[in-house]
């Protein structure tokens, strides 16, 4: 399971998956199908009424480019741009684009999206794209690199919620150490029982890293000078102290 992780703007790293070359086929399927159904509805249009019979004329086939080239080429982009990095496709999917900087997509990172899906998809018939993704450590296509983007499953499989770690306290037999936890939100043990979890599951010099600064910023919120050598178990005992301290 290929993650990435984000440091945002409050400088807290928060990490996703990513989502696969699979979910992203069938987004553009699905993306396809409706860009298709449009010009099957503008046909029907030109059909109705004997339009047809002007299918011939210039002024007609000028209006039928200029209704459905701009669904064809523009859709991506202007679906995204609106919907916040998301295109019909990718709701059903529920994935999305983000940057891998953590800040805001403006117009610009989705422009550069746009441009290169010529390069990626539609000169190569996405052969290009597909290679790329699978090629590349954070499933990008070529649009991805150049803009610095990412896409991420807004589901994803080992998502944790509140309700697990409410099943951990049954489980415990715990006296508290650190009575300071109590300042923490339910988010922030979350998102520790989660990197926990990951790197457990995970054990690599990236986890490790993610392990050392977030016990690193648990210290400096708890005014503990010196951050504990087994990191792995101050943290565990910062979320068990938590859930008892809180429940």
């Amino acid at each position: 399971m290929e993650t990435i992780s984000i440091e945002t703007s409050q400088n807290v790293t928060i990490d996703y998956e990513l989502a696969g070359i699979w979910e992203r086929i069938l987004a553009f399927i699905i993306d396809i199908l409706i860009i298709y159904m449009y010009f099957v509805g503008v046909l029907l249009l030109f059909s109705w009424g004997n339009i047809s019979d002007l299918l011939h004329s210039d002024i007609t086939l000028l209006f039928f480019i200029i209704t459905v080239m701009p669904v064809w080429l523009g859709y991506h982009f202007i679906s995204e741009t609106i919907f916040n990095g998301q295109s019909v496709g990718k709701m059903a999917m529920k994935i999305k684009v983000i940057k891998n900087d953590g800040q805001q997509m403006d117009m610009s990172d989705y422009s550069m999206r746009w441009m290169f899906r010529i390069i990626d998809i539609l000169l190569s018939s996405g052969i290009i794209a597909i290679i790329s993704i699978m090629s590349s450590g954070k499933n990008q296509r070529i649009g991805d690199m150049v803009g610095d983007t990412s896409v991420i499953r807004l589901n994803p499989n080992n998502k944790i919620f509140i309700k697990d770690i409410l099943e951990i306290r049954q489980k415990l037999n715990h006296e508290p150490t650190y009575e300071g936890v109590v300042d923490f939100t339910e988010d922030d043990m979350l998102l520790l029982k989660n990197t926990l979890d990951r790197a457990k599951s995970n054990p690599n010099d990236l986890y490790r890293s993610l392990l050392a600064e977030l016990a690193r910023k648990i210290c400096d919120q708890l005014d503990i000078k010196d951050v504990p050598k087994k990191r792995t178990k101050f943290l565990k005992t910062v979320l068990n102290d938590y859930i008892i301290l809180t429940r």
